[in-house]
């Protein structure tokens, strides 16, 4: 009879551990429980699970304490994140600490059983792949001792490799795509609650108003104040939507271009002009060349330009001056570059931050909020105009962000005609 698979359940509610107990037990699992962070990162250490699933808010830990628990001592074991709090970023970080899957509680029985029977047949799978590496070397080293018959029997090894390894990409690929499904779903609610928010804080305001100087007054204005605190929540969350849509756009050659004649310096100037109005510490400023025209689509260049503008912001945050700079380049192209005083970049991370999801390892990096798509977008933004985007440090302090774009971009002959992913390298 084949062992039971082994299954970890760590939650702090003890009605949570009880239930994905006895439901993981009807399909045969070997499930041990914990409702203790501490204790259950002992208990990886000292038996290999085949699968684990934990809780992200522990009362004595954080569930991320415990992925790393298991990373160090059964790196084969898989992971899924339980959370009552359904927020993008969790799942987002969840994932990044090497999560297989992600889960919503309270979740749906059936869903609960398929996502765990995904991850036990993902490691099924991947330990039959490391048998067969295993395999595969140790013929290679009798090679010099076996016959030609030897060299076929290689040979299926390694198609049963191959078609092993593109489950494994297929799998992988699956996950990638929870985040392009999950910004499309997230969308449509989110709009609806904006809007919902926007009619509430004016009807609010109305009825502030109309109340004078009463206690009911008093009463509004504080309703105001949260409202107002959610709905720049909301905004914020669409913004990182938006962004993920963008990516998904990207990465499934969906994105277009509409061509026509752009002043970069005119643009340079609205971009810091609206810009200045989000920060009281930063002087944005604007030097310029007077040719500065290129054919290129003009929103998207300027959500370039906003990214550049942004991250300056973010990562100065004691103020000071960022300088937006526009000249024509010798080639025939124009440089856009974008200056800032704050904590600079190392030099080992000039070519990195524009990778997708790349956040810096330095806490002072760290401590600003975002989930590191911006820079990866404007760099695909400018690779399909045909342009180059890199970082620099700065020469005392802070860094400066270039952006290079040729006249015309290859593809687009004449303004206003549509390239849907004509520049995509």
């Amino acid at each position: 009879m084949p062992e039971q698979l082994k299954v970890l359940v760590v939650d702090d509610e003890e009605s949570v551990v009880v239930t994905i107990k006895a439901i993981l037990q009807l399909d045969g699992y070997n499930v041990a429980t914990t409702t203790s962070g501490v204790q259950a990162r002992a208990m990886v250490r000292d038996v290999e699970y085949d699968l684990v699933l934990t809780d992200l808010r522990l009362e004595d830990g954080d569930g991320l304490d415990v992925l790393k628990a298991v990373r160090e001592s059964h790196p084969e074991t898989i992971t899924i994140m339980l959370t009552g709090y359904a927020s993008l970023e969790s799942a987002i970080q969840a994932i990044r600490a090497g999560a297989y899957d992600y889960l919503v509680k309270p979740s749906e029985v059936e869903e609960l059983r398929s996502t765990v029977a995904r991850g036990i047949e993902r490691r099924r799978l991947g330990q039959e792949l490391r048998a067969r590496v295993i395999e595969l070397e140790r013929a290679n080293r009798e090679i010099a001792n076996l016959n030609s018959s030897l060299q076929l029997r290689i040979d299926e090894a390694t198609a049963e490799l191959k078609e092993r390894y593109e489950q494994l990409k297929e799998l992988d690929r699956m996950k990638s795509q929870f985040l392009s499904i999950a910004s499309h779903e997230l969308k449509t609610p989110i709009t609806a609650m904006s809007g919902f928010l926007q009619v509430a804080l004016r009807r609010v305001r109305r009825l502030s108003e109309a109340a004078g100087a009463s206690p009911v007054a008093e009463g509004l204005r504080g309703i105001t104040e949260q409202l107002d605190v959610v709905y720049r929540q909301t905004t914020k969350l669409a913004r990182l939507v938006d962004e993920l849509l963008d990516v998904s756009r990207i990465q499934t050659g969906r994105i277009e271009f509409r061509y026509g004649d752009v002043d970069l310096g005119e643009l340079a100037n609205e971009v810091a002009t609206r810009m200045q109005l989000t920060t009281t510490t930063h002087e944005i400023s604007v030097t310029r060349d007077s040719q500065s025209v290129v054919t290129a689509d003009r929103d998207h260049l300027e959500q370039v330009l906003n990214n550049l503008v942004t991250n300056a912001i973010k990562y100065s945050p004691s103020g000071g001056a960022i300088t937006i700079d526009v000249r024509p380049e010798d080639d025939g192209g124009v440089r856009l570059s974008v200056t800032d005083e704050g904590i600079g970049i190392p030099e080992k991370e000039l070519d990195a931050i524009f990778g997708l999801f790349y956040r810096s390892p330095d806490r002072a990096a760290r401590d600003a909020a975002g989930m590191g798509l911006g820079l990866y977008i404007s760099r695909e933004i400018v690779v399909r105009h045909g342009g180059r985007i890199w970082a620099e440090r700065g020469a005392a302090k802070g860094s400066r962000l270039n952006v290079t774009i040729p006249r015309v971009p290859v593809g687009a002959t004449k303004p206003d005609v549509v390239q849907p992913s004509a520049a995509r390298r």
